[in-house]
């Protein structure tokens, strides 16, 4: 119980008269404020970044028409690989084997090469 004049809190405690504790509570109160000012700053730029990320964002890319790599009779398909921004299909057509080179973004045909056994060679397999 408090003595009379004297107050005090909840859990017996003498209140805050003393200047050494009004100091504590001043600079508490000014990190508070420094920490919600930085919080709420960090805040900012995340969505600043995010709303800038979203209008500048580049257009997307209309669906590709299909496109069609025709074959010669007779021929196959042996392989089929993506390389980085490449797609190479291997062909075997009447014994010579050709490897077509693809661009992954356009579809477009950047390359070929055919592969044939030197004369006089086994065969491939």
């Amino acid at each position: 119980m408090a003595a009379p004049g004297e107050t005090s809190s909840a859990f017996g405690l003498a209140e805050d008269d003393d200047p050494r504790i009004r100091r504590v509570y001043q600079r508490l109160k000014v990190l508070t404020i420094v920490a919600a000012l930085t919080m709420g700053v960090g805040f900012l730029a995340v969505m600043s970044v995010i709303a800038y990320r979203v209008v500048k964002a580049p257009p997307r890319a209309a669906a590709a028409a299909p496109k069609v790599l025709a074959l010669p009779a007779g021929a196959k398909v042996l392989s089929t690989t993506a390389d980085g921004g490449r797609l190479l299909v291997t062909i075997e057509a009447g014994g010579r084997t050709v490897v077509h080179v693809f661009d992954a973004g356009t579809l477009a045909e950047t390359g070929r090469l055919d592969i044939t056994p030197a004369p006089g060679a086994p065969p491939l397999r």
